[in-house]
């Protein structure tokens, strides 16, 4: 098939919309941006509460003007940076390049997730040439963060029960299923102390992770360097009787650390000791992690404590770490063609005061395997008296039998010239909440390949988006033979 449209328009929407900051939960500027652009074209829309947004635009040159079919991305981002990136995520837009193929950020996230989706979608609408049945393009908020968007979303205006996610990372993948998930903080109280007698303060820093998306990079063995530290102060605190003062690392649930710090005080007389075991320990994860670890380091130092001379008992260090090593990070379970099903991430760690933060997600394609993973952590819970405060994604299950995934497939075909994987994947999509607001809900999600999402590595291919663009197109042009 001729490409027949051109992704200059894709291209010029997605670098407007990488100009307005879009963290998740400060959408209003971006959804401003949205709104004014249906203002603009006397589309019928409306904006919610929540700063969703939907567009209607009616059918052109269709004999069946009652087919409608949903086109939906959300307007939110992930903000992770360069540690020396003075970016602002509140106030500044994405610096933007092009290298070789790939559009590219400097020194950030890229927002291709799901920036791209979003630009599609308003290159479509914005098009007098594309032939399409009526269109109705939902852009929601909080994806990245909590998905209250597609949660609190009214879909009672729209009249499709057919939806084309853009919101995917794989052009070779048709999402018909997703993953539901868990969101877990644990809050552990510890007891403190300050009488530390002729104690030294040494900070052991474990950086230079790869990071990536928690569902879709969990089985790629990049390590987490939350876990690592737990097994490290572990075999320090068996050997030393270390007194843990902090812990730190990670930024989000859905995101694979990238780094963890902590501060321990030891004995003056085992510092030497304790710098060869650490040396030894990075020796033996060389081996462990082998491809991924080129940019993986710990740096232990000296510190002066000339902030407060206060720490955590030797019980409570104890607890700290037998909960981070008890708990199982990563893929828990897996398909026999190597999928993950069941996983867990370890996503963020911090102290205050009295107390630890331990932040978790659990992905779930098979509810039978999660239950036995959520009874081993309750146990946890109760041995060492935890705090927990939980919150739920829900998963989507496909059709049995779909006529509208057939033709997203058979179009695939002719498009590529080969079959697409079709994917129940291990993320966790807004799909969920659509499926329960819209009873047999149609769903697939598709895009072009974005690489090291969640990560200041992000990057989308070019030649992927323009394959991907004509593939959306020629499936609103012929959806009346579905």
């Amino acid at each position: 098939m001729e490409l027949k449209y051109d992704i200059e328009d894709v291209l010029k929407y997605f670098y407007k919309i990488s100009e307005i900051p879009r963290m998740s939960g400060k959408e209003e500027k971006i959804a401003d941006y949205i709104e004014n652009f249906a203002k603009e074209r006397n589309f019928e829309y409306l904006r919610d509460e929540y700063n969703n947004v939907i567009i209607i635009k009616e059918a052109n040159e269709w004999e069946k003007k009652d087919e409608s079919i949903m086109l939906q991305s959300h307007l939110d981002m992930v903000c992770e940076k360069e540690k020396n990136s003075k970016h602002n995520f509140e106030t500044d837009g994405i610096d933007l390049y092009i290298e070789g193929d790939f559009l590219k950020a400097k020194g950030t996230t890229l927002g291709a997730d799901n920036g791209i989706g979003i630009a599609i979608i308003l290159s479509i609408l914005d098009s007098n040439t594309i032939k399409h049945p009526r269109i109705e393009a939902i852009f929601t908020v909080q994806e990245e963060s909590t998905m209250e968007g597609a949660k609190k979303i009214d879909l009672s205006m729209l009249h499709s029960k057919k939806m084309i996610s853009l919101d995917n990372m794989n052009e070779e993948e048709l999402l018909i299923g997703c993953a539901g998930a868990k969101i877990f903080e644990y809050i552990i109280k510890g007891n403190i102390e300050n009488d530390i007698n002729d104690k030294m303060l040494l900070k052991i820093e474990l950086k230079g992770y790869l990071g990536g998306h928690s569902g879709k990079d969990i089985s790629k063995k990049r390590g987490n360097p939350i876990e690592e530290m737990g097994k490290l102060l572990n075999i320090l605190d068996k050997k030393y009787n270390i007194l843990l003062k902090n812990i730190y690392g990670g930024r989000k649930v859905n995101v694979i650390p990238r780094e963890c710090c902590c501060e321990v005080y030891v004995e003056k007389n085992d510092i030497l000791r304790i710098r060869d075991d650490i040396k030894g320990y990075i020796q033996k994860l060389k081996k462990k992690m082998q491809v991924n670890f080129e940019n993986v380091e710990i740096l232990v130092r000296e510190l002066k404590d000339i902030d407060s001379k206060t720490y955590f008992d030797s019980e409570t260090t104890k607890k700290i770490i037998k909960i981070i090593n008890y708990i199982p990070n990563g893929v828990y379970y897996m398909d026999k063609y190597g999928n993950p099903l069941v996983s867990l991430n370890m996503g963020r760690i911090e102290n205050n005061n009295e107390k630890f933060k331990l932040s978790f997600s659990i992905r779930s394609n098979r509810r039978e395997i999660e239950i036995i993973l959520l009874n081993k952590l309750q146990h946890i819970v109760k041995k060492y008296n935890i705090q927990v405060n939980e919150s739920k994604l829900s998963g989507y299950e496909h059709k049995v039998r779909s006529e509208f995934i057939d033709e997203c497939k058979n179009t695939y075909k002719k498009c590529f010239d080969r079959e697409p994987k079709l994917i129940d994947m291990h993320i966790c999509l807004e799909a969920g909440f659509f499926g329960m607001k819209k009873k047999d809900l149609d769903f697939v999600a598709i895009a072009p390949n974005i690489y090291d999402a969640h990560s200041p590595k992000e990057r989308c291919s070019i030649s992927s988006l323009k394959k991907i663009y004509k593939y959306v197109i020629i499936i609103l042009e012929n959806l009346k033979n579905i």
